[in-house]
């Protein structure tokens, strides 16, 4: 991952250091993953409303509707699911810089907009809040907000080599 040889000094990179906090977190979190996405997609459907349609939501959806819930639970899921995988090749720079272009070009498709990408990268850091409270610290918080950036700063990449391609 641009995860240390980057080729431009602004693009986001990982440090060995962010890595290990990250792995080293994600054992809590990866028991915790359903509630985790759920508090994701109800938080950023709280501060982002404009979010809801793409997932197929009204701007006004009620997130306690058990339908809705299910369907969020079914959202939260497939984004946890997704960094799962993600990190599963952390160390691998080209196996995750192609998932993650691959993953904006579809999201083009999906007709994503390309300014909200950001967003989960925010949004999942405060849903990991709660479940790392006793051991929550700037370091933490620090290394998934690069892991993020980098995520989004590479999604929006493939978005817009998409775009320009079509």
């Amino acid at each position: 991952m641009g995860c240390g040889s980057s080729s431009s000094d602004s693009e986001p990179k990982l440090s060995i250091e962010q890595k290990q906090v990250i792995a080293d977190s994600w054992k809590y979190l990866y028991v915790d993953l359903e509630r985790i996405g759920m508090l994701l997609f109800m938080g950023m459907f709280d501060t982002h409303p404009e979010t809801r349609p793409f997932f197929g939501f009204s701007e006004s959806a009620d997130s306690d509707d058990p339908k809705t819930s299910q369907r969020l639970r079914e959202h939260g899921l497939r984004f946890m699911s997704l960094v799962k995988k993600l990190l599963t090749y952390i160390d691998d720079s080209e196996k995750f810089d192609t998932m993650l272009l691959d993953l904006g070009r579809r999201h083009i498709n999906y007709k994503a907009d390309i300014n909200l990408v950001d967003v989960f990268g925010e949004q999942f850091i405060v849903s990991i809040r709660p479940t790392l409270k006793h051991t929550w610290n700037p370091k933490i918080e620090e290394a998934w907000a690069e892991l993020f950036r980098y995520i989004a700063s590479m999604m929006k990449r493939g978005m817009t080599e998409n775009a320009k391609a079509t």
